[in-house]
């Protein structure tokens, strides 16, 4: 009766409704782009003009957001290259091994 059911799954930056306003901005800036072009063939130039800022203003979030993605994207595999790299090197070599180690325990201050 008194109980209330909170839902434990947060909104992060990778969740579902991020990518449809991504969509959804990349579209309505495709319009509005048509919708410029065709109106600059017809000869009012400044009318396009202010119908394209507005269609960049649809895209500009849809493209921050996917420079952020793909710079993400090449952060884990940055990740996994040196991984993939180190791996082996650390299980052959114990002289590597310890310096890790030493390298590791200085960083993070332990003894």
């Amino acid at each position: 009766m008194g109980h209330q059911h909170r839902s434990t799954s947060r909104t992060t930056w990778l969740s579902w409704d991020n990518y449809l306003i991504g969509v959804a901005g990349l579209g309505v800036a495709a319009a509005l782009g048509t919708v410029a072009a065709t109106v600059a063939l017809s000869g009012h130039h400044t009318a396009a003009i202010a119908v394209a800022a507005l269609a960049l203003g649809f895209a500009l979030p849809a493209l921050v957001q996917l420079v952020g993605e793909l710079l993400g994207i090449l952060l884990l595999l940055g990740t996994l290259v040196v991984f993939v790299v180190a791996a082996p090197a650390l299980l052959c070599s114990a002289r590597l091994r310890a310096r890790a180690v030493r390298h590791w325990s200085n960083l993070w201050g332990l003894p």
